[in-house]
């Protein structure tokens, strides 16, 4: 048996604006009240009422009035939808400001209804909506008792179809004008109506109507629909007051970046970079683009280098909405963690690198890579960090890994080459190296060299000047 939870935000078109205020707020749609927060509600207003009625009962209260944005509702929808696809695959939104949930298949997953609800109420919250909360045996049946006490899950068939029959076809009107017109009829409950014969329903109501009330009370089960994120991440939080402190930014980068992991996690995807928008007042705002150089998944490595980013780019205005962007996604390669590590082993060299990069900036950390080059002084080139490079060829075991940046001329007394005052003796080599036949022809033959406390060089001989020269040093 399936069991859909209806997550319905009464509230949607006011809490998904960025500018809420603990003052009472309402939102207006074709001159009148379309939707009013807690704070409003407790000084009379409602839905449907005149603008200019709805100052006039506030008095003296603050109050503020904002235009609908659907647009916002339809993106706030879809960001939910991405948070719910943690909890069940089988989803999707309902008349602009539902979710419909299959949570069969769930249960177990999370330890029961009573987990799986509270799970859903918690994550909600955390993202600054609240909702009417109910079970049904299908979608329809969980809608209608959204609007009523009656949110207990039906423990039988009997018990939700008890559920069905009494519930108001006032609370119906939304999903068939046939209730209404029933309604002026005389018929008060559902149950009143599901008892007429199915021909006279026909007849009298159309086959429409019959159809709807088939999947209200289950006698026709629809398919669960399989819900599909989008290709890249998106999403929103409104902070409800102006802010410029980084500090209070904490809670909606958190917010945010558990988003992100969620999704991440569920599609087994990976990104290397994340794109911060942040807006405020006379269209204010502020980009933010943290890259790293491997594809990460945890969000405390996002906040991390967020936080040292924030850093160096101060806000010069307020804030009031924060927005994340993941688009740039690759596979999730598996890793997997060494059996020995120490609790207080050092962080890995490219969580050093990531960390250097966003806090001094991505020009001042470079790497070196390989260049398909003969002369040691061409091999290796400065690239920016996270550059794919070509690896070096395997024969470089008598080669240093410090090199001069330009060959040094080696001072002579007789045979005896000299560095730093003290004889160099060789002790490995020759290796021939020429190069630059087409341009400027050379020819050097490498050894290594050691002095008498024991420091091994890099040294070699140019064969076409007769001049010793240093190259390297050896650790």
């Amino acid at each position: 048996m399936q069991l859909w939870l209806c997550l319905r935000l009464s509230e949607l078109a006011v809490q998904c604006l960025p500018q809420r205020r603990p003052q009472a707020l309402a939102v207006v749609d074709r001159q009148r009240i379309y939707a009013v927060n807690a704070t409003a509600s407790l000084l009379g207003l409602e839905p449907g009422m005149d603008p200019v009625a709805a100052r006039s009962l506030a008095g003296e209260s603050p109050l503020q009035l904002l235009p609908r944005d659907p647009d916002a509702e339809v993106q706030a929808l879809e960001s939910l939808c991405c948070w719910a696809y943690g909890i069940t695959p089988h989803l999707y939104p309902f008349r602009g400001d539902c979710l419909m949930l299959e949570i069969g298949g769930s249960l177990r997953l999370f330890g029961g209804i009573d987990a799986i609800t509270r799970h859903a109420r918690q994550g909600l919250a955390g993202r600054g909506y609240s909702a009417d909360i109910a079970l049904g045996t299908t979608p329809l049946a969980a809608w209608a008792f959204s609007h009523t006490n009656s949110h207990a899950p039906a423990s039988s068939d009997y018990t939700q179809r008890e559920q069905l029959d009494n519930l108001p076809l006032q609370t119906l009107e939304p999903l068939h004008e046939q209730f209404e017109i029933l309604q002026r009829s005389g018929f008060k409950t559902l149950g009143e109506v599901l008892a007429l014969p199915s021909a006279s329903l026909n007849r009298r109501c159309g086959a429409q109507f019959r159809e709807l009330l088939q999947h209200l009370s289950g006698e026709v089960v629809a398919p669960p629909v399989h819900f599909e994120p989008p290709s890249c991440f998106v999403d929103s939080y409104p902070l409800g007051y102006p802010v410029q402190n980084q500090d209070e930014l904490g809670p909606a980068l958190e917010q945010l970046l558990a988003s992100l992991e969620d999704y991440l996690r569920q599609r087994q995807l990976q990104t290397r970079q994340i794109i911060w928008h942040f807006s405020g007042l006379n269209n204010y705002r502020e980009v933010l683009d943290v890259r790293t150089s491997e594809a990460r998944t945890p969000r405390q490595d996002w906040y991390r280098l967020t936080r040292l980013r924030l850093e160096r780019q101060p806000f010069t205005q307020e804030v009031e909405l924060v927005q994340l962007r993941a688009e740039s996604l690759e596979s999730a390669q598996p890793t997997s963690g060494d059996l020995f590590r120490q609790a207080n082993q050092s962080e890995s060299t490219s969580q050093l690198v990531d960390l250097l990069s966003n806090r001094l900036g991505s020009q001042a950390v470079n790497s070196l890579h390989h260049r398909d080059a003969h002369l040691p002084e061409h091999s290796s080139a400065k690239a920016a960090t996270g550059t794919p490079g070509t690896l070096p060829p395997a024969d470089t075991a008598q080669r240093p890994f410090w090199l001069l940046s330009e060959p040094e001329a080696l001072r002579h007394e007789g045979e005896d080459l000299l560095f730093w005052g003290s004889r160099l003796e060789l002790i490995y080599g020759p290796e021939r190296i020429e190069d630059g036949w087409w341009e400027r022809s050379t020819s050097r033959d490498y050894f290594v060299a050691r002095n008498g406390q024991g420091q091994r060089f890099w040294v070699f001989h140019e064969r076409r000047k007769q001049r010793w020269f240093m190259q390297g040093f050896f650790a």
